[in-house]
């Protein structure tokens, strides 16, 4: 009511709220008008395309024009206002400004009272979620992050049934923290297990342990709590916003992907170590250093490996083109990664068989030669420090 109030005041006709959907997919319509309005997708819609976008698009109508504006709460999406205006206000640009700033802060209390009712999470979803989903998704960061020196952005699907998949960042004075869990088997165990791992690594972040240090810590943990050989692999790391140096442990985990120059160069050089429970030893620390306007991407086994029952799987080249279109289309990075999983949802007509988790980190440090992609075993082999 307080929203619909401030943009009768800026000089709206009519104007209704949407939230995002959990499955990325969709808008659901969220208080005053909304039991006239419909949910409507992302995908063939204008109003969907001012979301994705994120940017604010206005369409003519018989008496005035209707804007479409994203709700953003400073960097992440959150959902969209239809607003009607008189004719001629469409073209004022105080106007655009106006709305556009009630829509900033429509954002804001969406993010801050959600933690206090249910109603607004309600709102975002069509249908009931599993415990494992829901046990995951509270435990999830803002689905995107962007600053002068850094983006980074997240989405994990399916958004109702999900289980093992998280994934988890932090950025810190001069550091952004990241991790991509995939637990062993499905329902509440593997929920659980995924949850003791980020918050494992989460603790040992904040307690000042090294990389190596919080491998250890969340493998005890795992091996302690599941002692029946139950495991999570996981890619997690820490990336230098002044040097551009990443390093990261891979345990047992996919390799991470490296585009630079809005090419997809393909996975980087990776030494794995064991999966988290399964009592590993020496974790060996890679490294890549990036240059301005490198991303890395990070992902779990349900992307590459998903598919319709006797069908191809989706896998990596094809998660590469993608990738590299939508580098080259200048998508926002959370849209990126929507369209990303859009596709992995079609390949498996809709039933994926496994949980589907992307992160995206870009780094947007000070403009330097492309430096070469080293791990540190490479550099031991050099007889450098490793």
């Amino acid at each position: 009511m307080a929203v619909a109030e401030a943009l009768e005041r800026v000089g709206a006709r009519s104007s209704c709220m949407f939230l995002a959907d959990r499955d990325h997919m969709s808008l659901n319509p969220f208080g005053p008008g909304a039991a006239a309005s419909g949910a409507f997708g992302v995908d063939g819609t204008i109003g969907g395309r001012a979301y994705a976008l994120e940017t604010t698009l206005t369409v003519p109508t018989a008496d005035g024009a209707r804007m479409w504006v994203p709700l953003i709460d400073g960097t992440a999406r959150v959902g969209l206002l239809c607003i009607d205006v008189d004719t001629g206000d469409e073209s004022d640009n105080g106007m655009k400004e106006r709305v556009e700033r009630v829509a900033s802060l429509a954002a804001e209390l969406i993010v801050t009272k959600h933690q206090y009712t249910d109603v607004i999470e309600l709102a975002r979803r069509h249908q009931p979620m599993s415990l494992e989903a829901e046990l995951q998704r509270s435990n999830l960061p803002p689905v995107a992050l962007i600053t002068p020196q850094v983006a980074v952005a997240g989405i994990l699907l399916p958004a109702y049934e999900v289980a093992g998949d998280s994934f988890d960042y932090a950025l810190n004075a001069g550091t952004l923290d990241v991790a991509v869990i995939d637990s062993v088997g499905h329902e509440l165990e593997s929920s659980l297990i995924s949850h003791l791992v980020q918050g494992s690594l989460r603790n040992s972040r904040r307690n000042g342990l090294d990389l190596p240090e919080a491998y250890a810590a969340a493998d005890a943990a795992v091996a302690r709590i599941f002692p029946d050989l139950r495991f999570a692999t996981a890619a997690f790391g820490r990336l230098d916003l002044s040097s551009g140096r990443f390093r990261w442990i891979s345990a047992g985990h996919p390799p991470v992907i490296l585009a630079r120059d809005g090419k997809v160069l393909g996975e980087v050089p990776t030494v794995p170590v064991l999966p988290i429970g399964l009592g590993g030893e020496d974790a060996v620390v890679n490294e890549v250093v990036l240059g301005a306007g490198d991303i890395l991407l990070l992902y779990t086994d349900g992307v590459t490996e998903g598919g319709a029952r006797g069908a191809e799987r989706f896998g990596l080249d094809r998660l590469a083109e993608l990738l590299g279109r939508g580098l080259l289309a200048g998508l926002p990075p959370a849209e990126m990664l929507r369209r990303l999983v859009s596709a992995v949802l079609q390949h498996s007509s809709h039933q994926l068989r496994d949980d589907a988790t992307l992160l995206l980190v870009e780094h947007r440090g000070p403009r330097s030669d492309p430096p070469a992609i080293t791990t540190a075993a490479d550099a031991r082999a050099a007889g450098g420090e490793g």
